[in-house]
């Protein structure tokens, strides 16, 4: 059973982030997307930061199943603790990421840096 949450959960994540990928958000908006208050100060801002933060999501969901994948053959417990903590650490380092390359190429007033 562990063993198939483990898929699931690889798969899940792989799915949603090609969705994303493929389909950000074009609006800014509550509900999906990359939200916090910076990227949502203008539209540039929403559409750069939800770009970077597809990829990002993307290369954390590609660990992920990577992860889930290597644990398969080992019999450890809580192997889906363990993939859902590099999930988790993924998606911190891709905020910090994304906040990064927002203020690489935007200054505080949210206008481009050229």
């Amino acid at each position: 059973m562990e063993n198939s949450a483990l898929l699931i959960v690889g798969f899940l994540f792989l799915f949603l982030a090609y969705y994303y990928l493929k389909k950000p958000p074009k609006k800014i908006n509550h509900l999906y997307g990359y939200r916090t208050r910076r990227s949502m100060a203008n539209q540039d801002i929403w559409d750069f930061a939800n770009k970077q933060s597809a990829k990002d999501f993307w290369r954390v969901a590609i660990v992920t199943m990577i992860t889930g994948l290597a644990l398969l053959p080992f019999d450890i417990p809580f192997k889906v603790l363990v993939q859902m903590a590099v999930l988790l650490i993924g998606l911190g380092i891709s905020v910090w990421n994304t906040e990064k390359e927002i203020n690489k190429h935007f200054d505080k007033n949210g206008n481009k840096i050229l």
